[in-house]
């Protein structure tokens, strides 16, 4: 594979390629496998740097419950953001450090991960609309409809961000169990249905009805899945093998660190372990990658930028342990020591120093956290390595998957 200037520009025989390649610095991954980074498409930054409420269980109906704004009777669930730039660096590293190269939602920091949001300033290359909640005050503004609800859909989601209509619509829709839920995913999909013409997914649709599942393909919705996140909330999931029988794109995110996965490879772990207990292994390694390459790209509009190795994509890479020969199941053994190093538009940000040469890594690359490096020029920033270190120590920590909310259902 040729690599100039951040972007794919060759993909094919060993030596073919190299005559192309005078002078070009070579990586030789012959043992182990190169993947495209993976596009976490549903990710809150700055509220992804603390650890889940230790009172926290999968007893909520709809996520106004645990947020306390559905009335009284309802345990509310303590979180808090990183406003400070240190903390959202260490953020976006973690991911970085699991496979993320692209990610989707807002609070960016310049200089590592991709990041689509929607910012109307020339510098905010990736723009989706990653709006929350269109459908605010859900439980008041529902109150007076019953489920199943029969008509034209009396409620449209509201349009808050300002951002323009010809760009990609990912919010939160369908994010619990009861009928406020299921008529959040019946009346987005309406809205949908009668204004064609833009990218559309849904992030949760955890309550979304069995018709409205099977109207995803049809619509073009992508479903942004957050396996661990819906089960350690609301005790259940998306029937996620009926969606994908009925045509649907599935992308998959980690949601956030106070009830979702710490990075994509934990997401994916978790979502192997539903699949398993629930649905009798319908799903493998390959159906996961691909919702968090190809798929989720699709969902954030950047299909023809990200999300494959082929000519006139970006050169977003992550390199990891070849173990049995089959690299979607080698997925599902993958932990942040197995992967060699992470790239975005090219560059090399981050990686596992053993697996590289004493002299191979570049001088920007010697600062150190344990086994792993970071390549990082801290004059861009407000805060050196050591700073970063000192100010992230009680925060979620980028290797270790300690206090990480439940993967498992509660029967």
């Amino acid at each position: 594979m040729l690599i100039e200037n951040g972007v794919i520009v060759e993909v094919g025989e060993v030596n073919e390629v190299r005559s192309n390649a005078d002078g070009a610095a070579v990586f030789d991954c012959a043992d182990w496998y190169v993947s495209p980074g993976f596009v976490n498409a549903h990710e809150h930054l700055a509220a992804s740097g603390g650890f889940p409420d230790p009172l926290l269980e999968p007893v909520y109906a709809h996520r106004e419950q645990w947020q306390g704004r559905a009335g009284p009777g309802h345990y509310v669930i303590e979180w808090g953001r990183r406003d400070d730039e240190a903390g959202r660096f260490w953020i976006e590293l973690r991911h970085l450090f699991g496979g993320t190269t692209t990610l989707g939602g807002g609070d960016a920091v310049a200089g590592l991960l991709k990041n689509a949001y929607y910012l109307d300033e020339p510098e905010n290359e990736y723009r989706a609309d990653t709006q929350i909640f269109p459908f605010p005050n859900a439980t008041a503004t529902f109150e007076e409809y019953s489920c199943p609800f029969g008509g034209p859909a009396p409620v449209e989601p509201l349009h808050s961000t300002g951002a323009p209509a010809d760009i990609p619509f990912i919010p939160h829709i369908a994010e619990g169990v009861n009928c406020t839920a299921e008529l959040e995913g019946q009346f987005f999909l309406d809205y949908v249905e009668a204004n064609p013409g833009r990218r559309y997914s849904i992030n949760h649709g955890v309550g979304l009805q069995t018709s409205d599942i099977e109207r995803l393909g049809a619509l073009d919705v992508t479903l942004v899945w957050s396996p661990r996140s819906n089960v350690a909330l609301y005790n259940t999931t998306v029937d996620i093998p009926r969606a994908l029988d009925s045509g649907a794109r599935i992308a998959i995110g980690t949601d956030w660190s106070y009830s979702g996965s710490y990075n994509m490879l934990e997401e994916f772990r978790c979502a192997d372990r539903i699949d398993n207990d629930a649905w009798g292994d319908r799903l493998s390694g390959i159906d996961y990658w691909r919702m968090a390459t190809a798929e989720a790209a699709y969902a954030m509009g950047l299909e023809d930028v990200t999300g494959r190795l082929a000519p006139g994509y970006a050169a977003d890479l992550i390199v990891y342990r070849k173990r049995t020969g089959n690299a979607y199941d080698d997925l599902l053994e993958t932990r942040t020591a197995d992967i060699a190093a992470g790239f975005v538009d090219g560059v090399l940000l981050t990686g596992h120093a053993p697996a590289f040469e004493p002299d191979q890594l570049p001088a920007r690359c010697a600062n150190r956290i344990g086994e792993h490096f970071v390549c990082a020029d801290y004059s861009n920033y407000p805060f050196d390595h050591a700073e970063l270190l000192a100010a992230n120590t009680d925060a979620v920590p980028l290797f270790s998957t300690e206090r990480q909310a439940s993967c498992g259902v509660h029967r």
